[in-house]
């Protein structure tokens, strides 16, 4: 049977790699690449054969005459990214391999635990997986299944509904006959502003709401965190917060355990999370 060897939240700002080049880089750098490279070490030490890769569109390939709360790619190969993320981000194209049959496993077993995942043969992938690919996996040589959610567009999936996806992905993985080492590569964000007057400030946009978001997370308290996350309350703490739904889809999968390690980090910029969870703590209590 298939099991879950590693599960990792981290950031997918997609100016961080353009910004890891440049030979002038401010202080707070060193200590988002020593967490990145931590992050890598751990994922390469759980020897996955296949990444379930959670992560949301940014209106590339989706918008409001078809926006689908939940969907798995079923797909061999995958490009990345997007024209206008190779000119304003200098992101590299990319070509992932997929595991059609995990896909198809995924959405069937889904569909059995109560979430109907809408699906595609035709997924181009963003930052959002490409990202934190090139920090946790740069040599793109493991198949992945991307899941994309809707993070950013209302009406939006309420937030316990994103942790019991989670907890039925976590299910289906754990279900799966083909004898897999699976690890889950989820990305979002903290407090976070895109476009509006506190984009670009070299400071936490909101350390009250960065540190309780953590605080959810190592508690694996799911009911405060659904409680806090409503879209009035999230836009509160910066237009693009609502990324931090996609973790709560982490939590899910990781059944709501302690994390190995969790982390806001302050670095001089919006607070970039670091999650965690190595394979003994991802099993059930």
């Amino acid at each position: 049977m298939a099991q879950i060897v590693s599960i990792i939240g981290i950031t997918h700002n997609p100016f961080m790699p353009r910004l890891f080049k440049q030979p002038q880089q401010p202080p707070g750098v060193a200590k988002v690449k020593a967490r990145i490279a931590m992050l890598r070490e751990k994922l390469d030490r759980a020897r996955p054969d296949v990444l379930i890769c959670i992560g949301n569109d940014h209106l590339h390939q989706f918008f409001m005459d078809n926006m689908p709360a939940f969907l798995i790619g079923k797909m061999d190969q995958y490009n990345g990214t997007f024209y206008d993320e190779i000119r304003e981000f200098d992101l590299p194209t990319c070509k992932l391999p997929g595991d059609v049959a995990i896909s198809d496993a995924m959405m069937e077993g889904a569909f059995d635990r109560g979430v109907d995942f809408a699906y595609s043969n035709e997924v181009t992938i963003d930052h959002s997986i490409i990202v934190p690919m090139l920090f946790l996996r740069p040599e793109m040589d493991l198949p992945i299944v991307p899941i994309l959610t809707n993070c950013i567009a209302p009406p939006m999936p309420r937030p316990c509904r994103f942790f019991a996806v989670g907890k039925a992905i976590r299910a289906v993985i754990e279900s799966l006959p083909a004898n897999k080492r699976v690890g889950v590569l989820v990305s979002g964000h903290l407090s976070l502003e895109i476009g509006g007057p506190k984009m670009f400030e070299r400071r936490l946009i909101d350390p009250d709401f960065d540190a309780a978001a953590v605080g959810w997370i190592v508690n694996g308290d799911i009911d405060a965190a659904a409680q806090a996350c409503t879209p009035e309350n999230l836009i509160t703490s910066g237009n693009m917060t609502s990324g931090y739904l996609n973790f709560l889809m982490m939590m899910g999968v990781a059944n709501a355990a302690k994390p190995s390690y969790a982390e806001g980090l302050d670095a001089g910029f919006p607070a970039i999370p670091f999650f965690s969870w190595d394979t003994a703590s991802t099993k059930d209590p």
